[in-house]
């Protein structure tokens, strides 16, 4: 007699081939769209669900990873009923609110003066204000030491001005100076797409501009801000240079910091560090699920159906006070930290004054095999790295806006998941997960996480870049008989190759300057530029770090340029 709960369970799983077989034939998918969406979403969901699997593994366990004994809560418990780990949970809240506020109360007047203005010379401010995007806060905590040491830094010695960066306010001040360009970047691309009809009619029934930015432009422009308000959030949350240059002399630490100072204890304390780092994803996590509940009942559509047109509105007496504010911005993020840089590389040990000057910084790091090998490293893994990442994230781009096979909103939303990691986090998630593997040890596991970590960066940018792609010059291939895979290779992808260079450079930029996840990541064998930069700083080389940043930055402007006059593309709007 046949078993009913087996013939039960074999009814269901016929009917569930059965329905997804009618979803299957209703998208019209091809068999080979079906295979790289299947592919591509397992990739994924290993890249981002098994290093965050292990993390969460080893928060229940004693031992280092590849090591660990048996389940245990006295992680949880020594972290949790520990005082001080909730004083750095709210100091690293206090950093990640202060420079969230700082870097929209710079970038968002900044983008509205340059897009709704008559402000003069915009292709200059607008430079300036995405100048410190291709740089790093990183580089900028290192030009600010010399900038605002409270003993000897050069605005107290030329200015008479008091500063101490050596503080919590100091890493709100430069981490804010160097993510206001995201903030300008996310209004900007708002304001480029708001008719100003809206703003017209809030000024015939009477009211005045500030009156109207309040009530009008700035809360139609909301997703845009909250967006970029929450990745600067996050991004903050987890920084790991400034806190560590300017915090570690003033025994200041964060979550990000004790995060690294827990996995390099000797002996280390990585179950502590795990819940440490645990506890920074779920404060992550949580804004960005509190983003998405703010947003979800209102309505914020800027673009109608009819055409719309941009007006721009005359300053009047209030230009030169316009144009002083964006000059300040950019002296203080660009031109003071570059000046610096340039001064102490050049000369034999830090000092607020001119002179005496030596080349023998530079010397000494083109000299060094290990600093100019650790360079070279960083390149091959930058160029590598960002264009595995480039091919990927293109083919899921492609997948979520134009395939209508199912399982394209798992991928979509897998893929955009790490953007609530921190760097710091996704770093130690990856010691859980390879320690034990053959990559470990090896740049393959550095790649591995800064693809899963920037991996929403390509999938956004090269949407953005798809959707300007009418779907007709596909269907056209279609008919003619291209299959799908052929259609993406002929025809999306020379389409996609201005939005493709730019994501490169994109990615390229950010791994090259990289440092939350690979200073837990490297060793002596794979040691990239940025850790070694903060090795010298820990060291006391502040000299030929300083030749070591400034050569960085060049390189990553050279590359900008490259891509900009060779290439003939334009890098800002990936960004916009």
């Amino acid at each position: 007699m046949a078993d009913p709960v087996a013939s039960s369970a074999e009814h269901a799983n016929a009917s569930l081939a059965a329905i997804f077989a009618m979803r299957l034939r209703a998208s019209g998918a091809t068999p080979a769209e079906v295979v790289t969406i299947t592919v591509l979403t397992a990739l994924v969901l290993w890249l981002v669900l098994y290093p965050v699997g292990w993390l969460l593994w080893g928060a229940f366990h004693k031992g280092p990873p590849g090591a660990a004994e048996a389940w245990t809560l006295e992680n949880f418990t020594e972290v949790f009923l520990d005082p001080n780990h909730w004083i750095l949970v709210w100091r690293s809240i206090v950093v990640g609110v202060g420079v969230t506020a700082l870097a929209t109360a710079i970038g968002a007047p900044l983008a509205w003066l340059t897009v709704k203005t008559d402000l003069p010379g915009k292709r200059w401010v607008e430079l300036s204000a995405i100048v410190p995007f291709f740089t790093s806060t990183f580089i900028g905590a290192l030009a600010w030491i010399q900038l605002g040491n409270p003993t000897n830094g050069v605005l107290k010695f030329w200015f008479g001005i008091p500063t101490n960066v050596y503080s919590v306010t100091g890493i709100i001040w430069v981490t804010g100076l160097y993510m206001a360009p995201y903030m300008y970047l996310f209004t900007a691309a708002a304001l480029r797409n708001m008719d100003t009809t809206y703003e017209e009619a809030s000024f015939m029934s009477g009211a005045g501009l500030w009156r109207t930015l309040t009530r009008i432009t700035y809360p139609l422009i909301l997703p845009a801000l909250l967006s970029g308000m929450t990745l600067v959030f996050v991004i903050s949350m987890g920084i790991f240079g400034v806190a560590a240059i300017l915090g570690f002399p003033a025994k200041l630490h964060l979550l990000a910091t004790e995060i690294y100072v827990r996995s390099l204890l000797v002996p280390p304390r990585f179950g502590v560090a795990t819940v440490s780092a645990l506890t920074l994803m779920v404060i992550t996590a949580a804004l960005i699920m509190l983003q998405r509940w703010a947003l979800r009942a209102g309505s914020y559509a800027l673009v109608s159906g009819r055409g719309f047109r941009i007006k721009l509105y005359a300053l009047g007496k209030w230009k030169r006070l316009a144009q002083a504010w964006c000059f300040l911005y950019a002296l203080l993020a660009v031109i003071l930290p570059a000046f610096v840089l340039i001064k102490v590389s050049l000369q034999p040990y830090p000092t607020p004054r001119f002179g005496p000057w030596t080349l023998e910084n530079w010397t000494v790091f083109f000299s060094n095999d290990n600093l100019l090998g650790t360079l070279l490293r960083s390149l091959y893994l930058s160029t590598g790295g960002a264009t595995l990442c480039v091919l990927l994230t293109a083919m899921i781009a492609h997948i979520i806006h134009r395939s209508r096979a199912p399982g394209r909103r798992l991928l979509e939303q897998v893929s955009v998941m790490p953007i609530g990691i921190p760097g710091i986090v996704m770093g130690l998630a990856m010691i859980w997960a390879y320690v034990t593997l053959p990559v470990w040890g090896t740049l393959w596991v550095v790649i591995l996480a800064y693809m899963t970590l920037f991996m929403p960066y390509g999938v956004r940018a090269l949407g953005a870049n798809i959707v300007q792609i009418h779907p007709e010059l596909e269907e056209s291939s279609r008919v003619h008989g291209g299959s799908w895979f052929r259609t993406f290779r002929l025809i999306m992808l020379p389409l996609l190759r201005p939005g493709i260079y730019s994501t490169w450079i994109l990615l390229f930029i950010i791994f090259i300057r990289e440092i939350s996840a690979a200073v837990l990541l490297t060793t002596t064998g794979t040691r990239l530029f940025p850790v070694l930069i903060f090795e010298q700083w820990t060291a006391g080389e502040f000299n030929v770090m300083s030749a070591g940043a400034l050569l960085l930055t060049i390189i990553m402007f050279a590359v900008i340029a490259l891509f900009k006059w060779g290439f003939k593309v334009d890098v800002i709007p990936s960004y916009r």
